[in-house]
C-alpha cells in the first residue's frame, strides 16, 4: 500500500475537514504524513514570507491530531511562484507514494468547480493524487466545510479500459484490496452509435473477471460492472447511486493526447463525482 502522504494545505475552509481525512489513511498504510504549505511568491505576494512563524505555527496547530492519532508528521513551509511545482518538489523530497489535496481552491462555490491548483497539480503530477472531496456547509458559504472521506475502504470502485495506462490505476486498488470491504472492477462501454473503439462484450467480461479475480488473490471481495455511455457520468453515477466510497481511477486513458495532460475522463470525474478520487498516473 502507501507508505507516505504528502498532504498540501492552504488557509481556505478546507483546512479542517482535510486534516480531519488524514488519520483515516492509516488504514491505506501510510505511518508518515508531510503537512505542506506553500507560499506564493510574486507580484503583491511577496510579504506573505514574513508571515513564515505564523505558517509554521498554524502547520503545527493542524499536526496536532494527525500525531494524536499515532502517525508520525512533519511539517513544511515553501514558496514559490508556482503553487502545484513546489507540492511536488515537496512530495519528492519527502519521497512520498501519495498526494491527498482538497477538490476545491480558495472558493469553495461551486459542486461542478475544480480549484485550480487541484487541477494543475493532476495534470503534473506522477504520483498517485487522492482528491479529497469537501463539501460545502452553512448554506453553501465560504466560511464552512466538511470532507467526505469517512471510511474511505467501505466500498472502492476501479475504473478501467483495459488500457496500458489503466493498469496503475488496477494495481492501487489490488493494493487496497485486503483493507477494502468490497472493491467493484467498472468498465464503461462505448454507446452502440459510437464512433470509438470498443471490446466485444465476450472481451470485456473477461477483462473484467480477470481484474475481480486479482483483487480476490490480494485479499478483496466485489464484483464486476459493466455501463455504457460517457464513462466519466456513468462512473459518477454508479458512486451516486450504490454509495462508493472511493473511486480509483488512471490519468490516462485510451485517448491520451500527451504524458503532461490528463485525460478528459479523470478530470471530469475529478469534478463530479461527489466524494474522494484516487487518480493514479
Amino acid at each position: 500500500m502507501f507508505s507516505t502522504a504528502l498532504v498540501a494545505l492552504d488557509l481556505s475552509p478546507a483546512e479542517r475537514p482535510i486534516i480531519d481525512c488524514v488519520p483515516a489513511l492509516a488504514g491505506w498504510g501510510v505511518r508518515r504524513a508531510v503537512l505542506c504549505h506553500v507560499v506564493r511568491v510574486g507580484y503583491a505576494q511577496g510579504g506573505d514570507l514574513a508571515k513564515a512563524q505564523d505558517y509554521s505555527d498554524w502547520l503545527e496547530k493542524c499536526a496536532a491530531p494527525v500525531r494524536d492519532a499515532g502517525m508520525d508528521v512533519a511539517v513544511e513551509i515553501r514558496s514559490g511562484g508556482v503553487i502545484e511545482d513546489e507540492i511536488l518538489a515537496a512530495a519528492a523530497q519527502a519521497q512520498a507514494d501519495l498526494i491527498v489535496v482538497g477538490s476545491r481552491g480558495r472558493n469553495v462555490v461551486a459542486r461542478m468547480f475544480l480549484g485550480s491548483v487541484a487541477r494543475a497539480l493532476l495534470h503534473k503530477a506522477t504520483t498517485p493524487v487522492l482528491m479529497e472531496w469537501v463539501e460545502p456547509t452553512a448554506a453553501a458559504t465560504q466560511s464552512n466545510c466538511e470532507a467526505v472521506c469517512t471510511d474511505t475502504l467501505r466500498h472502492i470502485v476501479v475504473a478501467t479500459d483495459f488500457s496500458v495506462d489503466a493498469a496503475a490505476a488496477e494495481h492501487a486498488a489490488i493494493r487496497l484490496a485486503s483493507q477494502a470491504q468490497r472493491i467493484d472492477a467498472l468498465h464503461v462501454a462505448p454507446s452502440a452509435d459510437s464512433t470509438v473503439w470498443r471490446l466485444s462484450p465476450e472481451a470485456t467480461q473477461a477483462a473484467l473477471a480477470g481484474l475481480a479475480a486479482r483483487i480476490r488473490e490480494a485479499g478483496g471481495t466485489g464484483g464486476t460492472v459493466i455501463l455504457e455511455g460517457v464513462a466519466s457520468e456513468e462512473i459518477a453515477r454508479y458512486a451516486t447511486t450504490h454509495d462508493v466510497s472511493l473511486i480509483v481511477v488512471g490519468k490516462h486513458g485510451r485517448g491520451r493526447l500527451s504524458d503532461k495532460l490528463i485525460g478528459s475522463t479523470a478530470a471530469r470525474v475529478c469534478e463530479i463525482a461527489g466524494r474522494p478520487v484516487l487518480m493514479v498516473p
